[in-house]
């Protein structure tokens, strides 16, 4: 009992050192520093990674693998559905920038607070801005009128993204990066879940719009999708004149999707965990 108690505050005091570096850009290499000594110290927060440092980790005896970017040979088969029709996608993109009313006032710019997660993401933005678009999560209109075929297409194809999305745990939404903006390094929540960037509007000089997950970095194309798990430190660089618009979906790992069961509980567990350290960590035992 002493050494799990010893074990617990361990993990807080790596967790707010590791916190503490995140929010200075360049502190990075500190925070890599920290996660190392954690590992080092009996895998503290169930970190593996210096660079895989999210603030909750898949509990010991669920084993996921972890590669930051997924090869094209084990992608799943719904990205070829979403590929095929990128056109019909991106008409319905175009909808939302230059439809009615209600449907350009939803834009809003990522971390506003609108929707329910992803409040702190303001703080990673570094330039002229970060707007997004929910489809399914928090903020997201109730109808699908807004993108009809898009919305079927998810549906049908990636159920588990909406089940998310509706559990709390991610959100789909169109994402624009504006000209000469950065998002800084930084790692997503858990590793329960990984992210897919569908590309919509794509700058013409690809090397200088790019994203770096882990150690790689890659170019995005249109009508083409980009799988990887952000949990792994990664960044965004568009330093073109040009915006660059994806079609963001969050899912669960892989290796979750056939457990529904056991990923609600985790994604329960992980949210119910992310509250317990901010109480922890603004609100410290007297």
């Amino acid at each position: 009992k002493n050494n799990r108690s010893a074990q617990s505050i361990f993990d807080d005091v790596y967790m707010e050192l590791m916190l503490s570096m995140e929010e200075v850009e360049s502190d990075k290499i500190l925070a890599r520093h920290v996660a190392n000594l954690a590992i080092a110290n009996g895998n503290c927060c169930g970190w593996v990674d210096p660079m895989q440092r999210p603030g909750y980790m898949a509990r010991s005896n669920v084993q996921l693998s972890s590669v930051p970017i997924c090869p094209l040979e084990q992608r799943p088969i719904w990205c070829n559905e979403l590929e095929r029709n990128y056109g019909r996608i991106l008409d319905e993109y175009n909808n939302t920038s230059r439809g009615t009313p209600m449907m350009t006032n939803q834009w809003m710019d990522v971390g506003c607070g609108r929707r329910g997660s992803g409040h702190d993401d303001h703080s990673v933005v570094s330039g002229r801005g970060w707007k997004e678009y929910v489809l399914f999560g928090t903020g997201a209109i109730e109808s699908d009128y807004d993108a009809p075929f898009t919305k079927k297409l998810l549906r049908q194809h990636v159920p588990d993204a909406v089940t998310l999305a509706q559990e709390g745990g991610g959100e789909v939404i169109f994402s624009r990066l504006s000209p000469r903006t950065h998002i800084k390094p930084h790692c997503g929540p858990t590793n329960l879940r990984w992210t897919a960037h569908l590309g919509l509007v794509i700058p013409k000089s690809k090397s200088d719009c790019r994203i770096r997950v882990g150690n790689e970095w890659k170019s995005w194309s249109a009508g083409k999708i980009l799988l990887f798990d952000d949990s792994f430190e990664h960044e965004v660089r568009n330093d073109t004149d040009e915006e660059r618009v994806v079609l963001l979906i969050r899912l669960w790992h892989p290796e979750l999707t056939s457990r529904t069961v056991l990923a609600s509980q985790l994604v329960q567990e992980a949210i119910a965990k992310k509250e317990e350290s901010v109480q922890k960590r603004y609100n410290p035992p007297a």
